[in-house]
């Protein structure tokens, strides 16, 4: 596993809020250049359709899926992902429901790699009682305050996307690392394979 300190924690954190920005500004150069009463959002957002992921981490018994819709801004490698999963995380032993967006640079190519950053709000569904002598132990040395409560994340990750041109239309492989919000060691790493849902 790898150990992360605080103030590593933070830069890294500092690097991905930069890298939203910048794509947020230029986002909004861009839109407010092309502005006027006749806006069509069609003129400069192209659908990519949905997806559906399995996502993985067994040495943290982290598992679930997620659902997607994507977005490019038309003529530019700039592409959005709204998406909303579910996940049981085997390090806060709680069942989680998670809902964020992610901004990647992934060019129009048949095999396109990518790199991105983004954000997202998981909500805890079993979560320990903050009075409850179950919200705060020690495991392996290691304090467990807090376990199984909600957090907001950020996390950066990279793969490659493969596009077809049939009902499944596309296929991924990603990695994703994740900051939690929660006190302690509770970041995380996740694998993803994912597909279009043909629809």
């Amino acid at each position: 596993m790898i150990a992360i300190s605080m103030s590593n924690v933070s830069r890294q954190c500092k690097v991905l809020l930069l890298l939203v920005a910048i794509l947020l500004f230029g986002g909004l150069l861009r839109g407010a250049s092309i502005w006027d009463d006749d806006y069509d959002r069609e003129d400069y957002e192209e659908a990519a359709g949905a997806s559906f992921a399995f996502l993985l981490n067994p040495s943290d018994d982290i598992w679930g899926i997620s659902l997607g819709s994507g977005t490019w801004l038309v003529d530019t490698p700039v592409f959005g992902d709204y998406f909303v999963r579910l996940f049981y995380s085997g390090m806060e032993e709680t069942t989680y429901s998670g809902i964020g967006m992610t901004l990647r640079i992934m060019p129009h190519w048949q095999v396109a790699p990518f790199v991105g950053a983004g954000g997202s709000y998981n909500y805890a569904f079993n979560r320990a009682d903050a009075d409850s002598s179950e919200s705060s132990f020690t495991v392996n040395g290691e304090d467990r305050t807090g376990l199984g409560r909600s957090y907001w994340g950020g996390h950066a990750e990279a793969g490659v996307r493969i596009w077809f041109d049939s009902r499944l239309k596309l296929l991924e492989a990603m990695g994703r690392y994740t900051w939690s919000s929660n006190e302690g060691d509770r970041d995380y790493w996740l694998v993803g394979i994912s597909t279009g849902v043909g629809i």
